[in-house]
């Protein structure tokens, strides 16, 4: 078990199990909370999300290799001052919008404004939108929530950097 400073320890079900299997170890179930907006784990905060995974550093070196990835729930509009200027990654990153409508899951049920270099997009669609490494990109700002959405990042560094 590895511990990020602050924050819940990191589990993996092998030590969650009463006997470790041979890769047990790869599957997440608890991860650190994000360390910008930690109360974003919780299901009522300011926060627009509830985050339930939160893999970063290599699981803070619990898994060697394991990219950098972000799962959400976005609950309401809103967005994080972080979120509000744009950056960019010396990594490629997706930014995923995930419908959970059973009846059509391409209706994402909200409105999304995400600016990609100078251009200004609005998401209403389920969809990936692929930030190679150096683009920049944000503001992301969620106007509008009808029903929960996913919201996922991930990108072939080990690390959340802006650079």
């Amino acid at each position: 078990m590895s511990a990020h400073p602050g924050h819940q320890p990191v589990k993996t079900t092998e030590e969650m199990q009463v006997e470790p299997t041979k890769y047990g170890k790869y599957f997440i179930t608890e991860t650190p909370r994000h360390p910008e907006h930690p109360e974003s784990r919780e299901i009522d905060s300011s926060i627009p999300w509830c985050d339930s995974l939160y893999i970063d550093n290599e699981l803070d070196g619990a898994l060697k290799g394991a990219y950098y990835l972000e799962t959400c729930m976005v609950l309401r509009p809103g967005s994080v001052e972080s979120l509000t200027e744009s950056h960019s990654h010396p990594f490629d990153e997706y930014l995923i919008f995930l419908g959970m409508n059973p009846k059509d899951q391409f209706d994402l049920g909200g409105e999304v404004e995400l600016w990609l270099g100078d251009e200004k997009h609005t998401i209403t669609k389920t969809c990936a939108v692929f930030a190679p490494s150096g683009m920049p990109h944000c503001p992301l700002i969620f106007h509008k929530v009808d029903r929960p959405f996913m919201f996922i990042t991930t990108g072939n560094g080990f690390g959340y950097t802006r650079g």
